[in-house]
């Protein structure tokens, strides 16, 4: 993984006399473990004067009501600011490196008489090949809201999937919105994780009156991974039949294993280990051995049909996390 992978929330609000936390999210390489850490602020000669640093530098004016920490382990490291004050509005940078100008991100900072509470950012880990589970709060529980995960850039947003349909060319076949819960809450799933889909999102609902504020979230993909790649191309003939495993990791516990059939960011289940089969494909599709022992089961498809082309996901559900795994269904004329 490139040591120069560093993220963070580009935007911070704090109360007067209030504290705000900030953390930074970076890639576990021992360079970046064990080098210096630091929290610097840009001033009018455009010059980065550091706060605090964790080689145990503290500006003077700042003692008192500044801390950081730093968790290598988790790659991550958090500075506090407490009793804001107006003048603390600014731009600063988190960053790694013996320089305030190396590897850093930078953020402004508002301080507010009457701040909003913005959540803190989540950080989903993934593997390379693998799949994550996004939990995704809202604040309304309208259901005429569009839900959306997009990326954040230098200056926009790019948006990536929304409920509506829209899935990035990208990743087609590779990630769904789910429906919201009565709570407002949802989630987005992806899998087939690269190294590029490493940085920070934005998760959240746009409905008639506007945005809520979104759900700022870190996504780390280990490239260091043990997982392989498996084929994702399969293909049949217009009334043959084929059979494919799905696979899923033996040493963990799932309430429910499923087969989902993927169009525009959705996923509706054709069939599940608790004997549920959608009514169109009944007849033709079953689940038919399982082998828990070495994390897989077997899907035996009949009577092929030009419309069974397209995507399907395997699944297995684990408490709020679902592994899923794609794969891509081509159907010859006889």
């Amino acid at each position: 993984p490139l040591s120069s992978s560093l993220y963070g929330s580009r935007f911070l609000a704090g109360g007067l006399g209030g504290s705000i936390t900030h953390q930074c999210f970076y890639s576990t390489t021992p360079a970046n473990k064990y080098d210096r850490k630091y929290w610097c602020k840009i001033a009018a000669n455009g010059v980065c004067y550091t706060i605090i640093s964790s080689s145990s530098f503290t500006s003077g004016e700042y003692r008192g009501r500044v801390a950081l920490g730093d968790v290598p382990q988790n790659g991550t490291f958090t500075v506090t600011m407490t009793g804001l004050r107006s003048s603390d509005s600014g731009t600063y940078r988190c960053g790694i490196g013996s320089t305030n100008e190396g590897l850093y991100v930078s953020l402004n900072l508002t301080v507010l008489a009457d701040p909003t509470v913005s959540r803190p950012t989540q950080l989903i880990r993934g593997e390379l090949h693998g799949s994550v589970t996004v939990p995704c709060p809202s604040g309304d529980t309208q259901s005429d809201q569009k839900r959306f995960w997009c990326k954040v850039g230098r200056s926009s947003c790019t948006l990536i999937a929304s409920s509506d349909g829209y899935v990035g060319r990208r990743y087609q076949g590779r990630i769904i919105i789910t429906p919201q819960e009565s709570s407002g809450a949802f989630k987005v799933l992806i899998n087939d994780l690269k190294k590029e889909d490493s940085g920070l999102y934005l998760c959240g609902a746009q409905g008639l009156r506007g945005q809520d504020s979104p759900q700022e979230v870190v996504l780390q993909v280990a490239t260091a991974s043990a997982l392989p790649r498996r084929p994702k191309f399969l293909s049949g003939t217009v009334g043959g039949s084929l059979s494919f495993q799905c696979h899923h990791d033996p040493e963990g516990t799932y309430e429910k294993r499923y087969l989902c059939r993927w169009q525009a960011g959705s996923c509706p289940v054709l069939l599940d280990d608790e004997g549920f089969v959608l009514e169109s494909h009944r007849g033709r599709i079953q689940m038919s051995s399982r082998d828990p022992e070495h994390g897989s089961f077997t899907v035996l498809l009949g009577q092929l049909r030009e419309e069974d082309a397209g995507w399907y996901w395997c699944g297995a559900r684990s408490g709020h996390a679902e592994l899923t795994a794609p794969l891509k269904l081509l159907i010859r004329k006889g």
